[in-house]
């Protein structure tokens, strides 16, 4: 309840008498489908949407676990670098870095057998584990 207050600007009433036009909410777009088993309401286009809900659906409860750890790790990753504006590359970002140069420096600078040594270093670059 607080987070669609939130996202179309209504206020909670205690009763349903006294409503005023000031204690409504806005969206632009109500709907309820079903998504599985069960029956949602979508709230969209909402002037004062700072969130999203993700529905999320599968066989296992494991899996739903696992995918819910993965999104809230990726979700964490975007709020840090958001608000650290510093980024250190990962993941194997540098050995491709240099496989590129090595690529590169191969393309302009070596013409004779060498060529395929140099390529094989680079190749190898790229199976180096992160």
């Amino acid at each position: 309840m607080a987070r669609v207050v939130e996202a179309t600007g209504a206020v909670i009433q205690p009763t349903c008498s006294d409503i005023l036009p000031e204690h409504l909410g806005v969206c632009g777009k109500f709907g309820e489908r079903q998504v599985g088993g069960e029956r949602f309401n979508f709230f969209t286009d909402c002037p004062a949407t700072k969130t999203c809900t993700l529905v999320l659906g599968g066989g296992a409860e494991q899996l739903i676990a696992e995918v819910e750890r993965s999104l809230h790790d990726a979700i964490m990753i975007v709020k840090r670098a958001i608000q650290n504006r510093t980024i250190v590359a990962g993941g194997g970002a540098y050995e491709i870095v240099v496989l590129s140069c090595v690529d590169r420096f191969i393309h302009h600078h070596v013409r004779d057998k060498r060529q395929t040594i140099i390529k094989s270093f680079a190749k190898a670059l790229e199976v180096i584990p992160c």
